[in-house]
């Protein structure tokens, strides 16, 4: 079992995910190797790990003929009743032709990296994303203002843990809607991130879901994440999961 991390030119682990990772592999007995760039990696083997940025991730696996789905899965149909909030598709070009349709959350829908997320409320928030030649698709989202924010961490069906990473210290966290949510989350991945909220009114509502394979850490603990990064991998790969346990 081997771990490729990612470092910096300096040969230092690029954040704090890779140091965590890199520890949390070591702990389950695995070896672990640095790396800097993917092309570096001549390890011809699905079942050595990569843990990186999103883009050093999916490039190892393209190197493996393998391809994810090219929607991401922010807002699957079975938690639309989680959400709270009208949720649909369009394209940048579209919303931004129209000022009635401003006022929005917007974040790409199959290009992840193309630009953060953000709220759009004037003519210089579209700078830089606009290409009338090549339509984005986007994710449009009324805005809720989440006054706390959650990450739960899913792994086979179960809640791995739970991480704050926004808002005030005693908000309470629901956590039925959350055990209901994985329940009725038929199609999901070996592992992702339910990522909920309490907006303005103290009602609880889903965020966005996020795939498990190159997540960061939020505070889970070194061992704990290699089994959640293990998990995404080994199903991706059609491998064995050494830290199936």
């Amino acid at each position: 079992m081997k771990a490729y991390i990612q470092t910096d030119k300096s040969g230092n682990y690029y954040n704090v995910n890779a140091y965590v990772a890199n520890e949390g592999f070591q702990a389950l007995g695995w070896e672990t190797e640095k790396y800097f760039s993917i092309d570096d990696i001549t390890d011809n083997n699905p079942e050595s790990l990569v843990v990186g940025g999103i883009g050093n991730v999916r490039k190892q696996l393209e190197k493996f003929g393998i391809q994810r789905p090219s929607n991401e899965i922010d807002y699957p149909k079975e938690l639309e009743k989680y959400l709270g909030r009208k949720v649909w598709v369009a394209t940048i070009e579209e919303i931004f032709k129209d000022e009635q349709n401003w006022n929005v959350f917007i974040k790409p829908k199959n290009d992840t990296k193309k630009f953060a997320g953000k709220v759009v409320k004037d003519y210089k928030d579209f700078i830089g994303i606009v290409d009338n030649d090549n339509p984005t698709q986007i994710w449009c989202s009324e805005i809720v203002n989440f006054k706390t924010e959650w990450r739960c961490f899913i792994r086979y069906g179960e809640i791995l843990d739970i991480r704050q990473y926004k808002g005030v210290w005693d908000s309470k966290l629901d956590l039925s809607i959350i055990k209901n949510a994985v329940k009725d989350f038929k199609s999901s991945p070996a592992s992702y991130a339910l990522d909920f909220g309490i907006d303005e009114n103290d009602t609880m509502k889903l965020v966005e879901i996020n795939d498990g394979h190159s997540l960061g850490t939020y505070g889970i603990s070194a061992t704990n994440y290699a089994k959640f990064l293990s998990a995404r991998w080994s199903e991706l790969t059609k491998t064995k999961d050494y830290a199936r346990f």
